[in-house]
């Protein structure tokens, strides 16, 4: 499988923590986080996903616990095209419909990121994911809310505040 382009922050995350996240929890997967890799990676989504109560997340390595797209080197090797769930990381969220717009809870995974960015920087950054996906297709950020249920992904995460969205 081909390397893909990576950013400044899985270097940190190589670099820093040697990639824990990436060996330790499994990002949880929506639709079209799953069409979106298998498409780009020409490859069935059973071979990199798995499914838990009807929600999907990303294999493990064979005999490992890496994440099924760590490279040895400890980067992502489809950085383009990773899922929803390592888009926003640190930074995850809880959505909720009120009225005409949506409240959302921030939330943050204390790690060597929010060492190089502000949890400010790093909020912007997902309101920015998030604000695409209302335009887009919201049900996508629900799905993602789901599976993050679902497979346990809000485990010791800690709020930081929340607002409206329109």
């Amino acid at each position: 499988m081909k390397q893909l382009t990576s950013s400044k922050s899985t270097q940190i995350c190589r670099d820093t923590c040697k990639s824990k996240c990436c060996k330790s929890t499994p990002p949880a997967l929506t639709s079209e986080d799953l069409t979106r890799i298998s498409n780009a990676l020409g490859i069935k989504k059973e071979e990199f996903a798995n499914n838990k109560n009807n929600y999907f997340f990303v294999k493990k390595r064979e005999n490992s616990n890496d994440c099924y797209f760590l490279s040895d080197e400890g980067e992502c090797k489809i950085y383009n095209y990773r899922p929803l769930d390592c888009q926003l990381f640190p930074v995850l969220f809880k959505i909720k419909r009120v009225d005409s717009s949506y409240l959302i809870k921030w939330y943050i995974w204390y790690c060597p990121l929010t060492d190089f960015f502000t949890s400010e920087f790093l909020i912007e950054k997902a309101k920015k994911i998030i604000v695409r996906y209302l335009e887009k297709d919201s049900g996508i950020l629900f799905e993602y809310q789901s599976a993050m249920y679902g497979t346990g992904g809000y485990k010791r995460k800690h709020f930081l505040f929340e607002e409206k969205i329109p």
